[in-house]
């Protein structure tokens, strides 16, 4: 029998198509990744930067700053004087400490008046005397709309004023956000919404009127520190605020260059 020739099988010259193929693959699947990462909503990347460095900034309540006396874990917070004693009472403050505070209280409300020209109803600006110092107390509406924590347009010159006297005092200043109780709403929303609120006033007086940021903290106490019933409609409107504290223990108020 004879023998068959075996043929010789053609060496293949296009197996580089496959690992080009593949190849292409990989570099195409990159670029979309690269593509859709471009594409992402960069909102959302700057909200979550600002929640984390809100929360970093804020850590125990306030973000200690160089020269900052707070010690907020060591005693109760300082709620300030809720009721101002009568001339007559022995209290803590003197009757000279309350007068001071209710002429600055009259300037306040005399300069939000002529910045706005909006009227306005008594409480909605109140000093109160504290261990630490002072405390300039805003409600809710000379500063934001209901359930909002974007600073008022309408109000911003009142709130520029305040910031450029603030900057003149040789002072640490913490701001402090309160919120009353929210009825049916997660207990977590009431601390947000007064972080919120505390962190915008700090970054408009820091970056708008020029206040010293080392020598401003924040804080947020959403509704642990009411200052009225929550039962009525015109407590929960007074527990509504953002307050401004003056830390000059040693210091009357009239000593303050504002």
């Amino acid at each position: 029998m004879g023998l068959h020739k075996k043929h010789e099988e053609h060496e293949n010259h296009e197996r580089w198509l496959v690992s080009y193929a593949d190849f292409i693959t990989l570099l195409f699947a990159f670029f979309t990744v690269l593509y859709a990462l471009s594409m992402s909503d960069k909102a959302k990347y700057k909200n979550a930067v600002e929640n984390i460095q809100r929360s970093f900034l804020a850590a125990g309540g306030i973000f200690p700053l160089r020269g900052s006396p707070f010690t907020p874990f060591e005693r109760p917070a300082d709620k300030g004087s809720g009721v101002p004693p009568s001339p007559n009472e022995a209290g803590q403050y003197s009757s000279a400490d309350q007068s001071g505070a209710d002429r600055l209280s009259e300037q306040v409300r005399g300069l939000f008046e002529r910045t706005t020209g909006v009227g306005l109803e008594k409480g909605n600006i109140d000093i109160a005397r504290t261990d630490m110092g002072y405390k300039i107390r805003l409600n809710e509406a000379l500063l934001f709309r209901p359930g909002s924590d974007k600073l008022r347009r309408d109000h911003l010159p009142f709130l520029y004023e305040v910031g450029k006297r603030l900057a003149r005092l040789n002072s640490p200043l913490q701001i402090e956000g309160h919120t009353d109780t929210m009825q049916g709403v997660d207990p977590s929303a009431a601390w947000k919404v007064s972080m919120s609120r505390s962190y915008n006033v700090m970054r408009f007086l820091v970056d708008g009127a020029g206040l010293p940021p080392s020598r401003v903290g924040i804080a947020a106490y959403g509704d642990s520190q009411p200052v009225a019933n929550n039962d009525t409609a015109e407590g929960r409107a007074r527990n509504r605020r953002v307050e401004i504290a003056i830390i000059a223990p040693n210091h009357s108020i009239e000593t303050l260059d504002w």
